[in-house]
């Protein structure tokens, strides 16, 4: 909407962007300067507004019923400066299926942003993944969002147990058997349970088996050669107890790719060009091998192998009209052959050796090709320029100190007299002068409960105090085994934010700067390309997407429509929220459109009545809604069960009871016990296997005000155009049902009726919804109303309400104290995973910090994590464990 643009940028921003392109398009239309023209493209991508989110954790892994807390880094993407002007960001928690478990804004306060996920008791087991953007980013592909894969096991809602194994029945046909039991171990037997078997998101299997003596069901699966997505969901059709889980089958595959990435791009006929090569299986996961290169005619010309996750390189003389391929063998004993890329007869190869605190360079070309008029050696740190060098015939050869360069990853590229990219390669930085963190304990060892305190100081190369934004998280050594391969501030700011595609255990590569990592590191280079930027030619004016505005403040617009359509011109609109004290009016502009800024809190239901000039209230009112982005993880999955989370989930389900937290049952006549049980209002539509039902006190405590709001957090339902529900992205609108009643094409009456009026609330999908007919076709969302609860009166013309995304209110970790011998001795268990957590660690003017807290009841070495970015850019992190 043309009025929002006013918050892309700031005028003096977009004064000086617009000078830019003047200015560019002087220069190329007279030409009088290539290197000015080329100065001047990386001048508009250096200052038009980039940004990088990064979350910083508490701590790897979570249990069902605990807080995610996180710190949220927006930075600028060029700098990694602490500078952005957008004022939220937009995090997500999402399932292994894409769909999405919870949304959360967050707005920036005094300790920037911070905030916490609060994980449900009944939350299934499995893999996650948090995911983090703001509105400026969505100008960005979704692969440069924030993603980070979690898992989040269930030691609480553990009433039923079911696990899952796969007999092999010949080549290519397994048997899943399936055993149900209780958290004591005992079976369950004769019950009848439903399964769908699921592949690449399309049904091809349904029934139901009934458990043996031994609480076995077995499922016959299909061909599982060819690579593909698969999996099974079950579900108790049983009249006592509630049981719902979905299995991820592994890959049963073997079977593996090779993909190879000639130095510079292109096969070139000349010597000794480096052939980079990755190797992946079918679950997306590196896979070592060895193997052979031959010539046409069959000849061994070299062996080669991988070195590190699946990458490696070798080097050939390639000949023109001669033909290559490899034979190569995985350590599971599986070989294949690949053909390598055809020659190319024509071409520049631009080649290059990072060694030490050296990058040296020599440019090759075929016999066929002629030297061109100008030749350039650009390179850019981010979109920021920092090397153009003229090349001649003479001097193809030379070399530069790494000093030249930001730490990060560098594109270089050969530039030709028409701006295009003859060759490219990237080159990584490291930070070489990384901050000087200490960590002094008060004390060498603590014991139970006991205070700890914490000098905490840091400097920089010249011994000078730092400013910037850091925080820290401490936890227990026997609960949490930190994963050091996992991503982090500085692998993510410095290397995964830039790069497409999965990078395999990014905190590998800044573990220590030696010569075999940044070997492995240079690997990576050639086998991943420059992606952030699309830079098709330096002599054009940049592509730039500014399509999505900038998020300072909070705004609700839309737009008045008349009879017949019409716009509604200088109409007014109140806009107000009673229980929040929000009342702001304005008035549509020539194309009927209006906006306006407020600030509000998450749930936040608006009511918006507009009129005509004259004050008529036969008008519809549409209000923009936000496209949140479809929902995809960036990296893949591993399978299996994390054996490493037992002890720590049995800690996670002991500390959420010492919380006062509720046990959970799977009993169809009561979900959560209490004093008493709660009867069932259930409606004649639900109840089959395809049908996903919230109840009673879990309704009251899914974080919704109205119907509408708790649809829109249902798995696999999704909101458009406002108010538009569809079903697993089903073009079709769902069939509302309240209390037996069908609603069609009325969406509306989700916003005027209140979670806390609701005995129920299903999602019907598939089959189930088909007992609607064709209406079912799109599914249905069905609603049960609590006993003696009507439906809420109509609205009037001319008004409607609107419920949006607003910020969530800040959080604050909880630490117990101990400062008495009463409370040491308390018989409440502390059994703290997280022992402390603060989102804005202060340094002073010198660069020094205290910290203070109390040990819990284990006395185990205690791992302490901080991460930031100083106020120049630098990205910090230490980690240090005390209490060893």
């Amino acid at each position: 909407m043309k009025s929002k643009t006013t918050f892309s940028m700031d005028r003096s921003s977009m004064i000086f962007l617009i000078g830019m392109l003047l200015c560019f398009s002087s220069l190329s239309a007279s030409a009088q300067n290539m290197q000015d023209t080329i100065i001047a493209h990386f001048k508009i991508l250096e200052q038009v507004p980039q940004e990088k989110l990064y979350l910083h954790l508490d701590k790897p892994f979570y249990g069902a019923g605990e807080k995610i807390w996180f710190k949220g880094y927006l930075v600028n993407a060029v700098t990694h400066q602490d500078n952005t002007q957008s004022n939220f960001i937009i995090t997500e928690l999402v399932n292994r299926s894409d769909s999405l478990v919870e949304r959360r804004k967050i707005r920036r306060d005094s300790l920037g942003f911070q905030n916490a996920f609060t994980l449900p008791p009944t939350l299934p087991a499995g893999d996650y993944y948090l995911r983090g953007y703001s509105n400026w980013m969505l100008n960005q592909e979704p692969e440069f969002f924030y993603s980070r894969n979690l898992k989040i096991g269930n030691s609480i809602d553990n009433t039923i147990v079911s696990t899952i194994e796969y007999q092999q029945e010949d080549e290519t046909h397994y048997t899943a058997k399936v055993k149900f039991t209780s958290n004591t171990q005992e079976a369950f037997k004769n019950t009848t349970v439903r399964y769908r078997y699921i592949e690449n998101e399309k049904l091809k299997d349904k029934g139901k088996r009934k458990t043996d003596e031994n609480g076995l069901i077995s499922i016959s699966l299909p061909d599982l050669k060819p690579a593909a997505t698969r999996h099974i969901e079950v579900e108790f059709d049983d009249p006592q107890y509630i049981y719902k889980k979905t299995f991820y089958l592994p890959s049963f595959n073997k079977d593996f790719d090779i993909k190879f990435f000639p130095e510079g791009g292109a096969l070139l006929a000349i010597t000794h060009q480096n052939i980079a090569f990755k190797a992946q299986g079918t679950d997306g996961f590196s896979k070592e091998i060895e193997g052979f290169l031959f010539d046409a005619k069959g000849d061994t010309l070299t062996a080669f192998r991988s070195e590190h996750d699946g990458m490696g390189v070798f080097t050939l003389n390639p000949i023109n009209g001669n033909s290559y391929y490899v034979i190569a063998t995985t350590n599971d004993g599986i070989s294949k052959r690949f053909d390598l890329p055809a020659v190319e007869p024509k071409g520049f190869g631009l080649s290059m050796t990072h060694y030490k605190k050296e990058i040296r360079y020599e440019i090759q070309k075929t016999e066929a090709t002629e030297w061109p008029q100008k030749l350039f050696l650009i390179a850019h740190t981010r979109g920021r320029l920092a090397i153009l060098q003229p090349i001649n015939a003479d001097r193809t050869f030379g070399r530069m100190n790494d000093s030249l360069f930001n730490a990060g990853i560098t594109h270089f590229m050969l530039i030709d007299q028409q701006g295009n990219a003859l060759s490219e390669r990237l080159v990584f930085v490291p930070d070489r002068t990384p901050h000087q963190w200490q960590i002094l304990p008060d004390k060498p060892a603590y014991g139970k409960r006991e205070k700890v305190s914490l000098q905490i100081s840091a400097k920089d190369t010249n011994g000078s105090s730092i400013e910037g934004n850091f925080s820290i998280s401490i936890t227990d050594r026997r609960s949490i085994q930190p994963d050091s391969l996992a991503d982090n501030i500085v692998s993510n700011l410095l290397l995964t934010s830039d790069l497409k595609g999965y990078i395999e255990n990014p905190g590998y590569y800044f573990l220590r700067q030696d010569l075999r990592t940044l070997r492995t590191l240079d690997f990576l280079m050639m086998t991943h390309g420059w992606r952030r930027h699309h830079i098709k030619n330096v002599l054009a004016a940049p592509s730039l997407n500014l399509t999505n505005y900038m998020e300072k403040g909070q705004t609700i617009s839309g737009r008045i429509k008349g009879f017949f359509g019409s716009n509604v011109k200088k109409g007014p609109i109140c806009i107000l929220a009673p229980k929040q004290n929000i009342v702001t009016t304005t008035t549509t502009d020539e194309k009927g459109e209006f906006i306006v800024n407020t600030s509000f809190r998450d749930s936040t239901t608006f009511l918006v009545q507009a009129r005509t000039k004259r004050g008529f209230a036969g008008v519809d009112i549409e209000i923009d809604t936000p496209k949140y982005p479809v929902t995809s993880h960036k990296s893949p999955f591993r399978d299996g069960t994390a054996t490493f989370m037992e002890d720590y989930l049995l800690n996670t389900r002991d500390q959420y009871y010492m919380e006062g937290g509720m046990r959970v049952y799977n009993l169809k006549e009561v979900l959560i016990t209490g004093n008493r049980a709660k009867p069932r209002s259930e409606s004649i539509y639900t109840g089959g296997i395809n049908t996903y039902t919230i109840e009673g006190d879990k309704l009251e405590s899914y974080g919704a005000h109205t119907a509408f709001d708790a649809v829109s957090r249902l798995p696999g339902v999704s909101v458009t155009n406002g108010n538009e529900i569809h079903i697993r992205n089903n073009p079709e609108q769902p069939v509302i049902v309240i209390d037996d009643v069908v609603y069609e094409d009325d969406n509306d009456i989700l916003t005027m009726i209140q979670t806390s009026d609701m005995s129920s609330l299903s999602l019907l999908r598939g089959a189930d919804a088909a007992i609607l007919g064709s209406r079912g076709s799109a599914g249905a969302i069905v609603i049960t109303l609590k006993t003696g609860k009507d439906l809420p009166a109509r609205p009037a013309q001319g008004i409607i309400t609107y419920t949006p995304l607003g910020y969530s209110d800040s959080v604050e970790f909880y630490q117990p104290t101990y400062d008495t011998p009463e409370k040491k001795d308390a018989q409440r268990s502390d059994l703290r995973s997280t022992i402390y957590w603060n989102p804005s660690l202060q340094l002073d003017a010198e660069g020094k910090a205290t910290i203070e807290y109390y040990t819990p009841d284990s006395t185990a070495p205690e791992d302490i994590t901080i991460e930031g970015v100083d106020k120049n850019g630098k990205v910090c992190r230490i980690v240090q464990t005390i209490n060893k």
